[in-house]
């Protein structure tokens, strides 16, 4: 009955999506739902120490979220099971124990059965070594997932998203493309907030700039006094609220790099200072040389009593189109 539900699902998605397909090349685009990962193993391995360990991975907490979200949809079918269909899967995951492995390992393709799809594999000598590979590279695992996805949706946003290319460039000197629906816009000095105004959805994206003084500027404490200064002048809410950042739940830092761009990231919760409002958030920093501005970026969502991690990250994938123009083109 499990089989057959799933079944269902795919095929209904190879429906919707088949005008997506490559009329070119004859290539199937991957059909299936965004952070949703098959996994390919048989069932009583499933329910086994090592089937687990890969549900556990996969099960894993989202960060920043202000209720508990795994960070992918999981999909179980046995090897025999695994026909043309679900080969269009965009998340597929393999699992191989045989001893004719020596070492553990995890390898990745892309587009092995339809285009836009990330096939992982892991092969292991015997199931505990397996289990092991998997606790201990558990955030390796989900970061590489998590990443294809953004950068799959960020290449659709390029293609379907209405952002105000020209307006932004203008104010800021970069290019950005962040989901269609995101209209109502209010401008000020180095400030620009896009809303979709959604009382029950609601999606938004910030972009404010301050000049660049020092690399201290990007640590952490420093960004989320920026962050609270900027957004609580400009966003208010009842009872003369203002945004902040939330301090229950400290927001996570790290830097990263993106397309040869430096950023430093924060994660974790808003919330209104004497209003009952809040949720996600994800800002990142960097610098456009060509301004001599540190461009700050920050997404959110208030979604009361919503499931948050797709909202969220199609937001995110934002971050992956953004596009500084060489000296030439600015």
């Amino acid at each position: 009955m499990k089989q057959m539900r799933i079944l269902v699902a795919f095929v209904t998605l190879a429906i919707i999506l088949g005008s997506c397909n490559n009329f070119a090349t004859g290539w199937m685009s991957a059909s299936s739902a965004s952070n949703e990962v098959l996994v390919i193993i048989d069932e009583e391995e499933w329910l086994e120490p090592h089937g687990r360990a890969v549900f556990d991975v996969l099960n894993s907490p989202m960060p920043g979220m202000p209720q508990r979200e795994a960070n992918f949809k999981i999909l179980q079918i046995d090897p025999k099971n695994f026909t043309s269909t679900f080969k269009m899967a965009r998340n597929i995951i393999v699992v191989d124990v045989s001893s004719d492995y020596v070492n553990t390992k995890m390898s990745s393709e892309s587009n092995k059965f339809a285009s836009g799809q990330v096939v992982l594999t892991f092969k292991a000598p015997d199931k505990e070594a397996l289990e092991t590979y998997l606790q201990d590279n558990e955030q390796r695992i989900v970061d590489y997932l998590v990443t294809r996805e953004l950068e799959r949706t960020a290449e659709w946003l390029k293609k379907e998203s209405a952002t105000p290319k020209t307006r932004i460039k203008n104010h800021f000197g970069f290019t950005i493309d962040y989901p269609k629906g995101i209209t109502n816009i209010t401008e000020d000095d180095n400030f620009f907030w896009a809303t979709n105004n959604s009382a029950e959805s609601r999606q938004d994206v910030v972009i404010y700039s301050v000049p660049y003084t020092s690399q201290t500027i990007f640590e952490k404490d420093s960004l989320i006094a920026i962050r609270n200064r900027v957004l609580g002048n400009h966003i208010k809410g009842a009872m003369d609220s203002q945004m902040t950042t939330s301090t229950i739940f400290p927001a996570e830092y790290r830097r990263v790099e993106i397309d040869g761009i430096f950023r430093a990231e924060l994660r974790g919760l808003w919330e209104m200072t004497t209003d009952m409002m809040g949720g996600p958030f994800v800002s990142q920093a960097f610098v456009n040389e060509n301004t001599g501005r540190v461009i700050f970026i920050d997404v959110y969502v208030y979604a009361p009593e919503k499931k948050k991690r797709s909202l969220i990250r199609n937001l995110e994938a934002s971050f992956y189109t953004i596009n500084i123009p060489n000296d030439e083109e600015a």
